[in-house]
Formats: C-alpha cells, sequence, structure tokens
C-alpha cells in the first residue's frame, strides 16, 4: 500500500506565505499530477502444483492510472507470447496464458518501460483485455507511480509494484492459471507541494522578508528625521518668539500725537487702529498690530512693508539658535528698548531717522544701531511715558 502523506499546514496569519504556496502550485512545471488519485486492492488465487493447495492473496499495493476507470474487474492473467517483448509494445503483440484467453474476460500482465502507457492499453485492448496491469521498473522497489495514458476508452489500468508484478509474471510463466481480481481501494490526495514548489516558496518568502525588512528600516529613518526635523523646527520658533519679543509694544490712546487714528491702519490686517489696541513698533518704524506681526514674523521674520530682515536688525545674525548679545548702544541722552534706540522728547524734532541696511557690506564689523527721528515714534514713546497705567510704557 503506498504511504499516504499528508499537505502541509499553514499557520494561522501566514497569508503571505499561502500566497506564493498558490503562486507556486500556478506556476508551471511545478507541483505534482492530479490533485488525487485511488490506490487499487490487486487479489490473485492459483493452484500451487507442490502442494495441491489454493493461494490466495489480496493487498492494497496497485494505483490506478490517471484516465483509467475506477471499476472492479477480474480474470485470468496474460502475458506476452514473444520472448523479450515482455513491455507488450508492438502493436500486434499477442498475449498468452496457462488455460484460454477466449470470451471470458482476462487481464494483460505487461513490464514498464520501451514504449508510453497508452502504447501498451492499446496493444491489449486489441486482443480484448478487460484491464492492463503495469509492474514498475525494478529500481523503484515496492513503490508505484502515477500513470497518463489519456485516449486508451474504458479499459482499466493500475500500476503494481516489481516484485509483485514479477511473482505473477513468472508464476504464468511456468503455466501455472492466476486468477486477478482488482477492485476499488483508498482515494487520496496528491501532494501538494512538490521539491520544486518547497525552493521557489522559500526563495520567495526570503525574498519578501528582505524587501519588507527594507521597507521597515527606510520607514523608520524616515520617522526619525521627521521628528527630528519637528524638534529643530519647535526650537527655532521658541527662539525666534524671544528675539520678536524684545521689540517695543505700545498702547495706542486717544489724541495720540504721531498716530492718526481715523487714518492708519495696520498692513496685516488693513484695519485702522483704535484706541486701545496694543501695537508693535519694527526696527523700520513700521508699526503693527501686535497679534497680527507677531505670527507674520515667526514664518517669514521680514517686515510686511519694506521687507527688512527683522532678526538681522535686531543684531541677531543667521538662525535664532546662533544668537548672540547684541551690541548696539543707545545715543547719549536717549531712551534704549531692547535693541531698538529710541531718542528722547528733548531732542531735536528735526533729526533724521537711519534704517539699517539689510546688507551687512557697509557696517561688517559693526552691529547696527537704531535712532528714532522726532516725528511720529517719538510721540508714541513720549506718551508711553507719560500714561504708565494705560501700558504706554516700551517694554
Amino acid at each position: 500500500m503506498a504511504a499516504r502523506r499528508r499537505r502541509p499546514a499553514a499557520g494561522a496569519g501566514a497569508r503571505d506565505t499561502l500566497t506564493l504556496l498558490a503562486l507556486a502550485l500556478c506556476a508551471p512545471g511545478v507541483g505534482g499530477g492530479a490533485l488525487e488519485w485511488y490506490s487499487a486492492v490487486v487479489g490473485i488465487e492459483y493452484v500451487d502444483p507442490l502442494s495441491n493447495q489454493t493461494v490466495w492473496s489480496v493487498s492494497e499495493s496497485g494505483r490506478f492510472g490517471d484516465s483509467s476507470p475506477r471499476e472492479d474487474k477480474q480474470g485470468l492473467v496474460g502475458v506476452p507470447r514473444a520472448d523479450g517483448d515482455e513491455e507488450g509494445c508492438s502493436p500486434d503483440t499477442r498475449f498468452v496464458a496457462p488455460g484460454r484467453l477466449g470470451a471470458a474476460p482476462w487481464v494483460a500482465l505487461v513490464a514498464r518501460g520501451r514504449c508510453t502507457f497508452k502504447d501498451k492499453v492499446l496493444a491489449a485492448a486489441r486482443r480484448n483485455a478487460s484491464a492492463v496491469v503495469v509492474y514498475n521498473l525494478e529500481h523503484y522497489g515496492n513503490a508505484t507511480e502515477p500513470m497518463s495514458h489519456a485516449g486508451t476508452g474504458n479499459t482499466v489500468v493500475i500500476m503494481i509494484s516489481y516484485p509483485k508484478g514479477r511473482e505473477i509474471f513468472d508464476l504464468v510463466q511456468k503455466g501455472i492459471p492466476v486468477k486477478m481480481t482488482i477492485g476499488i481501494g483508498t482515494r487520496h490526495m496528491q501532494e501538494f507541494i512538490s521539491g520544486q514548489s518547497v525552493v521557489f516558496v522559500a526563495i520567495a518568502f526570503i525574498t519578501m522578508m528582505i524587501i519588507s525588512l527594507a521597507w521597515l528600516i527606510f520607514y523608520y529613518i524616515q520617522r526619525f528625521l521627521y521628528a527630528g526635523s519637528q524638534f529643530g523646527s519647535q526650537n527655532h520658533r521658541k527662539e525666534t518668539k524671544k528675539v520678536i519679543g524684545q521689540l517695543p509694544l505700545h498702547t495706542v490712546k486717544h489724541g495720540e500725537k504721531g498716530i492718526d487714528v481715523d487714518a492708519e491702519n495696520c498692513a496685516v490686517c488693513i484695519e485702522n487702529f483704535k484706541v486701545k489696541d496694543v501695537i508693535r513698533i519694527l526696527p523700520c518704524k513700521h508699526i503693527f498690530h501686535r497679534i497680527c506681526i507677531d505670527p507674520w514674523l515667526l514664518d517669514h521674520r521680514t517686515c510686511p512693508m519694506c521687507k527688512l530682515d527683522v532678526i538681522k536688525a535686531l543684531g541677531y545674525w543667521g538662525d535664532p539658535e546662533d544668537t548672540q548679545e547684541p551690541i548696539p548702544e543707545a545715543a547719549p541722552g536717549s531712551v534704549s528698548v531692547g535693541n531698538l534706540s529710541v531718542t528722547s522728547q528733548d531732542e531735536d524734532r528735526s533729526g533724521e531717522s537711519n534704517l539699517p541696511s539689510s546688507s551687512s557690506s557697509d557696517s561688517a564689523p559693526h552691529r547696527p544701531s537704531f535712532k528714532e527721528d522726532a516725528g511720529e515714534d517719538t510721540a508714541l514713546l513720549g506718551a508711553g511715558r507719560n500714561d504708565p497705567q494705560h501700558g504706554g510704557s516700551i517694554c
């Protein structure tokens, strides 16, 4: 009886492996033949000439061919007549058996090899054999193999092992009549994975694992770099926010000199300045609502109107992380606010405002200092100092 082999079970969650397994089975040349096959129960009966006793044996030692009907058959065993033609390959092969092969059903016994299974079956079917039994080659031992013999009609075809076939063949050659019965045995499932498909699946699985590992490494490297850039960006914004906080603030009051509340407006929100609005004064003397200009400076660092780099104008060169103590000093008789020097009300109102150049070529070794003219900003500053309860002091 041929050994039954189990199909390897796939573990839960191994979807990728099952997918690759299906591809392997679909690949040409991979996998076995039919998905199922049937064993054959072979029984022989003969009379021993020495003891004159009937010998009877039954074993599930055969295998039905791929195109063979699954039917029970029986009859005397006939073998090819000509010596050296044990394979029964010739189309006009004649079969003999002790007794008489007439109209009664009989079974042809031939050896494997020298021609196709189809040729053997057709040669025996021409002699009215009801079944053809092919015994395997010697080096296969007790094993049987699948047989492909499409186009042989309703002739039952089975294969038996070499020892069993030679035993029956020798009995017939000695002139002992042998009666054979063929029955349907057990249904078997074809081996689901062959050796080639195992190698294919292993290579595909290893390749998939390498690709997945490479993708994971790339993914986590990208996440690490992104987290680092986000952390650096947050630090950058914190430092920039600190620098912006050094710009002077002022609260607009009614009737204040230097600011026409009904005419002047914030260039960011395009709304007129109102009493009690908190404004921020940039080094270029442009003024804006604090809630409008602070977010703008965090993202752009420049004045919305004249494009002055406010961070550099305050004495911070490069990124805010590389901050150095700004060194612009206020002129005598002036009030220094952060990095912005604003002249007092007692100075000549005809003074001119010197705006810092965005280029460092004219003052490369020196830090810029800024003086406020006697115009609108002096009035703002004076008003701020005179009314501290309304937040008028510049901070």
